[in-house]
């Protein structure tokens, strides 16, 4: 089973029972500087993606871990969605320290409890929102995930760009809306090492057979 993301545009999931589940952080994702167009403002915007555990969606005929994401801005200020969810993940409040910088890849690989609930939409199938997000027991054991099973993109370190395809390819147009994808470097790292689909079906078009048969936070 493999629990990278993928690209599920277009694909009908069944949406998970609403209910409390246990989660692990598998990846963390940098979607750059982004527009809010209804308070038309900027600010820097960061996606965290769980693996829902013992949970499973069939995509293409292939089983794949169910994950679920939610978006934020890097802020902890004290009204700030992320440093609510972080604190009542970590079960205590953040240190004075601790706001003048705290390194979010200690959350990666971290287990917690998502409340999953169905959100209804007028006019539009409904979805899985996540409600609230708690620690786990201190008697709780989860397993924790490969190491190879982990994400994490940061636009302002160059190491992390190989992960860009390891990403939904909604999530990359995201990132690709990004004020400051440009200016980041991973516009051109994407334009000199990942393929598009066209140069994919070309590449396809071109193969022979004989080719072919070769809380530590």
């Amino acid at each position: 089973m493999s629990m990278i993301a993928k690209d599920t545009q277009g694909v009908s999931i069944p949406l998970l029972e609403g209910g409390v589940y246990y989660g692990i952080c598998s990846a963390i994702i940098d979607l750059g500087i982004q527009k809010n167009e209804m308070y038309n403002n900027e600010s820097r915007k960061l996606m965290i993606q769980w693996t829902i555990v013992g949970q499973e969606v069939e995509i293409n005929g292939e089983k794949v871990a169910r994950v679920m994401h939610k978006q934020y801005s890097f802020s902890l200020n004290q009204k700030s969605t992320l440093r609510k969810d972080l604190e009542a993940w970590r079960g205590k409040e953040f240190t004075e320290e601790e706001l003048n910088g705290f390194d979010l890849n200690n959350i990666l690989n971290i287990p917690c409890q998502l409340q999953i609930i169905e959100k209804e939409r007028v006019g539009k199938n409904n979805v899985n929102t996540i409600g609230g997000i708690m620690s786990i027991p201190k008697t709780a054991k989860v397993d924790k995930l490969p190491k190879d099973n982990l994400i994490v993109l940061d636009l302002e370190d160059a190491s992390t760009f190989k992960n860009y395809t390891k990403i939904a390819s909604w999530i990359q147009d995201t990132i690709k809306r990004a004020k400051n994808y440009q200016e980041s470097g991973l516009m051109q790292y994407v334009d000199e090492n990942v393929k598009t689909d066209e140069e994919l079906e070309d590449e396809v078009e071109f193969i022979t057979v004989e080719e072919t048969d070769d809380l530590p936070f």
